[in-house]
């Protein structure tokens, strides 16, 4: 994918008729995690299409895409988190791994589950304005998200945006601690 390094993506919200297709997501994925200091393998993309998968038919789901010449560029998406809503075995997991006080802080809040852009169209602000774009979307006053905890241009995109330590989830797909990072807005 070679880009003209002057061209501007189009960001915006998408709808649920609108969502990418779980492909291109794994595509999309694959491509952004493959580079040092993820370095994840193909098997972590189809994973995470599968969850996106999953989680794109809830009705309740945010999204929001960068586009440029057409193809998907950059990618973030979540939905409201409940508790009582996440029974599956790694939210259940998670609230173990947060411990009970950690894990109140998030209750009702938003949950950032993807934020991928594509090494092409990195470091021109594509995924603060996803993040930016999607955080405003959700109508949440707290938005929280897991990420692998590395020093990666995610995560220094996270802080950045005013995102802190709440604790570690369950490990990441290479075995790393999970960080869970919380961000609320004042």
């Amino acid at each position: 994918m070679h880009r003209n390094a002057t061209a501007i993506p189009l960001i915006r919200p998408c709808i649920s008729v609108e969502l990418p297709s779980l492909h291109a997501i794994e595509r999309l994925y694959a491509a952004a995690s493959q580079p040092p200091p993820l370095s994840e393998k193909a098997e972590v993309a189809a994973l995470f299409a599968r969850l996106y998968g999953y989680n794109s038919a809830r009705a309740d789901v945010a999204a929001v895409t960068a586009h440029l010449d057409g193809e998907l560029v950059g990618f973030a998406y979540g939905h409201p988190w409940e508790w009582d809503k996440e029974t599956d075995p790694w939210s259940q997991q998670l609230q173990a791994c947060l411990g009970e006080e950690a894990a109140a802080l998030i209750e009702g809040s938003f949950s950032v589950l993807l934020l991928a852009v594509h090494p092409s169209s990195g470091q021109r602000g594509v995924g603060t304005e996803l993040l930016e774009m999607l955080m405003a979307h959700s109508g949440a006053r707290t938005h929280w998200l897991q990420t692998t905890d590395a020093d990666s241009p995610a995560q220094r995109l996270y802080r950045r945006q005013g995102y802190r330590k709440l604790g570690h989830g369950p490990e990441a797909p290479d075995g790393r601690p999970g960080l869970v990072l919380v961000h609320t807005i004042a």
